[in-house]
């Protein structure tokens, strides 16, 4: 439906009716656009549907009939105007679009107005009694017609606000998900960078506090060098050379140990960088299958509606070309009936004693032809429920179809999503497996650098034992505090991994929830479809059962019209036998 506001100059405006609502129909000129639109305005719900035809369009359009070829636009107009129409566009409402051939305005069923009605021998009261009958049955007609129409349509919008109910609920579940996963995401990003940054800033003091304390030990060295230096000066000499070039290569290899460490971090910041990149993209990827799958199962959805409703159409139509048939029939018959009625009453004021014999004979056509058409009706009204029944168990083969197809996808969805909860599994044991032989390999290397400075320590002289003790304490306290790192690293990888694994529980758990209540959702349609189709049997075997009243009041009327007319017949003989009995007597 087109919405838009700038449609043009307004150039006409008429009335007409589709289906069952009255529309108002406008045609906008938009120059700047070169476009024609035509605006169908509803009079019951205040709804307005468009469809646009650029010129060139609407010039090829009208082309097609000689007629249109000339500078009359209100001809083309209306032209258009006859040939609008609606087509169903599933969920969204109705569409209007140009069909091939003029719709009608008013719907093709005949009305009983006027009809001849059968008067037979029978008295003033009678006749009208009988008029006023055929006069409410033709109210009743017309008022179940509207009712059903009626109910149809309030059928029809439940249906349409439910089915947009669920579409809606559905986005919603979406869009939560989705808001769900990058809120997880930004959490992870955030906890990174804080870890990165609590690790720089730790670093950054550990390095200031061993710079401060080296300086503090070079001034101590100084003062205990100047010290000794007024004792030996030629010993202090070569004892300074000698511990300036042990303080060179320990600060060399202080340096080096210092620039591999950094190495490795940096190697260790690209790894998990790598691996939240993979992370990343195996996430989107399901998320695209996920989506791929509901797409898929919307479209067959839709598919299936869309298939109910064009043979409900064609049911719809079968039945009012059928009903539109028996009472053309019908009024067919009554019209012989009463055409054969009026010329024996204009002939029998003509006749005489020497046609007794024909008007029975006529009489006894009558029956003939009225039994005839009994027969011909019972036959129809048999064929008519074989088809019904035959179209009864088609649809029940092709819903038991349609239902064995949809278990079959809910049991391969089931398969695919038990698997992939099994990868999931898979995934998490091999990233605990390398986490631990990472935190193994630290705590080797750890050990190896310690057992490394031990054996570097166990060779220095006597009086650096007391700086020698203070240096291991020291290296001690940083393993310490490196261990108690790598356990703060592992609890929170164990506490984000403990997430990660109940946000699939849950995911797992709204998809299964999601499932049943399809699955609850999907029965309680077929026990509805099950009611209605349950209430149009019974709406049938109560029409069944009131035509089947109608027809033996009918056999009734027949009868006693029969009679009415043998007693007329009987009376009429006897007043002629008197006449010739009388006439008899007066010649003699």
């Amino acid at each position: 439906m087109d919405h838009g506001d700038d449609k043009g100059t307004l150039m006409f405006q008429g009335g007409k009716k589709l289906g069952d609502e009255y529309y108002i129909v406008s045609v906008f000129d938009s120059v700047e656009r070169e476009v024609l639109t035509f605006s169908a305005y509803e009079l019951e719900n205040s709804e307005t549907y468009n469809i646009s035809f650029p010129y060139v369009e609407f010039d090829t359009l009208c082309k097609q009939d000689p007629e249109l070829n000339t500078d009359n636009k209100e001809a083309r107009y209306q032209w258009i105007v006859q040939r609008l129409d609606f087509v169903s566009e599933g969920t969204n409402g109705k569409k209007l679009t140009l069909a091939a051939e003029p719709t009608p305005e008013e719907p093709d069923i005949p009305s009983a107005t006027g009809k001849a009605i059968p008067t037979g021998r029978m008295n003033y009261m009678e006749r009208q009694r009988q008029k006023q009958e055929m006069d409410k049955l033709d109210e009743k007609r017309a008022k179940a017609i509207t009712e059903k129409g009626e109910k149809a349509r309030k059928a029809f919008l439940a249906e349409l606000q439910e089915k947009k109910r669920l579409e809606d609920l559905k986005a919603a579940a979406r869009s939560q998900r989705i808001e769900e996963e990058r809120q997880e995401r930004r959490e992870k990003e955030q906890m990174a960078r804080r870890i990165a940054e609590e690790k720089a800033a730790k670093y950054a003091a550990n390095n200031d506090q061993r710079e401060a304390r080296i300086h503090e030990l070079e001034q101590q060295r100084k003062q205990r060098e100047e010290k000794k230096i007024h004792d030996i000066v030629e010993e202090d000499r070569r004892a300074k050379a000698d511990r300036e070039t042990r303080i060179e290569n320990a600060r060399v290899a202080k340096r080096n140990q210092d620039f591999e460490h950094k190495q490795h971090e940096e190697a260790e910041k690209a790894r998990l960088a790598s691996l939240n990149e993979k992370r990343e993209g195996a996430i989107g990827a399901r998320m695209d299958r996920s989506k791929e799958k509901e797409a898929e199962y919307i479209r067959k959805r839709q598919q299936i509606i869309d298939d109910l409703a064009r043979e409900k159409q064609n049911r719809q139509e079968r039945k009012a070309k059928y009903v539109y048939e028996k009472s053309a029939e019908r009024a067919r018959l009554l019209k012989e009936q009463h055409d054969q009625q009026a010329e024996w009453d204009r002939l029998e004021d003509q006749r005489t004693q020497a046609e007794l014999k024909r008007d029975h004979d006529r009489n006894m056509m009558m029956v003939e032809h009225i039994e005839k058409l009994k027969q011909e009706r019972d036959r129809k009204e048999h064929e008519l429920q074989v088809r019904k029944e035959a179209s009864l168990a088609q649809r029940r083969d092709h819903e038991t179809k349609s239902n064995e197809e949809r278990a079959a996808k809910n049991r391969e969805l089931a398969e695919r999503d038990e698997k992939r909860h099994r990868h999931i599994a898979d995934r998490e044991v091999q990233r605990e497996q390398r986490n631990q032989e990472y935190i193994d390999h630290i705590r080797n290397l750890k050990s190896s650098e310690e057992a490394r400075a031990r054996d570097k320590h166990e060779h220095l002289e006597a009086s650096r034992q007391k700086a020698r003790e203070e240096r291991i304490s020291r290296r001690q306290d940083k393993i310490e505090q490196q261990e108690q790192r790598n356990n703060i690293n592992k609890a929170r990888e164990d506490h984000i991994s403990k997430r990660q694994q109940n946000r699939d529980l849950k995911e797992v758990d709204k998809v299964r929830k999601w499932k049943e209540e399809e699955q609850t959702k999907q029965l309680e349609l077929q026990a509805k479809k099950e009611t209605k189709r349950l209430a149009a049997r019974e709406a049938a075997m109560k029409k069944q059962q009131e035509e089947e009243e109608k027809r033996l009041e009918w056999q009734k009327l027949e009868e006693k019209r029969q009679q009415n007319i043998a007693s007329k017949d009987s009376a009429r003989i006897e007043r002629e036998q008197q006449r010739l009995g009388g006439t008899a007597i007066t010649a003699n």
